[in-house]
């Protein structure tokens, strides 16, 4: 890796978001030349921040090794939506190259869920923009890469955090220069990645809309579920039907897993 110009270090580390929208609007190549000589710690945040489609790009042309870097330099919210952002078939065989087993544990339980519960349904290519960008940049990436009319393009924070819908229209209507896409955010209740796939099925949410987005005990954004995977998915015998006792069992059962990896990653030992 060659010396990085101090400049280019510093914006990179300092405003990622920014950075990472303005190579998503110039492609792929612009992305990878920038990322060619910046250090593991700085690089992670930069790719967490790209469009889903770009970061699944740009982590596809990287081997195990960078990828794992990555993964160990990153905090648990940008590591999880790179994770994301790695083909399926990848990501059993990065978690185990982590050094950090504490890190590897916690994301295995963030991304690994059983086959009766949303998160194993969640699709991870459903299409999330950053909320601070401005709206003609995005106009820009929504033409290069135009969503299916039908799919919901959701709003994330820096970290991946889930905020809401985006009005697709009203962006794409909006004659303005300086606005932000936060402007346009349509709120719509996610579903929980610990949800049971029969409870899931009552959630008011469907009323008002085909596909919800999912998310973790943290709110990241882990992807969209769509009201006929769902179905499907339980019409597989994938899930029982509904009671009260489920419902608490349920319950108890998000509570201890949430708090065990919290209680984990506070306390948990450090294994190189």
């Amino acid at each position: 890796m060659t010396t990085t110009h101090p400049l280019k270090l510093a914006y990179a580390r300092d405003y990622p978001g920014e950075l990472a929208t303005f190579l998503a609007t110039r492609g792929t190549e612009a992305v990878l030349q920038t990322l060619d000589d910046l250090p593991a710690e700085t690089a992670a945040p930069l790719v967490a921040m790209l469009p889903h489609r770009q970061a699944l790009e740009v982590q596809d042309k990287q081997d195990d090794e960078t990828l794992i870097r990555w993964l160990n330099a990153a905090g648990v919210d940008h590591a999880l939506t790179l994770l994301l952002h790695i083909e399926e078939s990848r990501r059993a065989r990065i978690l185990q190259g982590l050094p950090s087993r504490r890190m590897r544990r916690t994301l295995e339980k963030l991304v690994i869920y059983p086959p009766d519960k949303v998160g194993a349904l969640a699709d991870p290519s459903a299409m999330q923009l950053n909320a601070g960008m401005l709206v003609p940049d995005a106009v820009a990436l929504l033409h290069e890469h135009a969503p299916d009319p039908e799919q919901p393009v959701w709003l994330v924070d820096d970290g991946g955090g889930y905020l809401g819908r985006l009005d697709l229209g009203g962006v794409l209507m909006a004659k303005t220069e300086t606005a932000k896409l936060s402007a346009f955010l349509m709120p719509v209740e996610a579903l929980r990645a610990e949800t049971r796939l029969a409870n899931a099925r009552d959630f008011p949410e469907w009323l008002r809309h085909t596909t919800l987005p999912v998310t973790d005990h943290l709110n990241h954004l882990l992807g969209s579920l769509s009201r006929e995977a769902l179905m499907v998915a339980l019409r597989g015998g994938n899930a029982a039907e509904n009671s009260l006792g489920q419902s608490m069992n349920e319950l108890t059962g998000q509570y201890f897993r949430v708090m065990g990896i919290c209680l984990e990653a506070l306390f948990g030992v450090r294994g190189k």
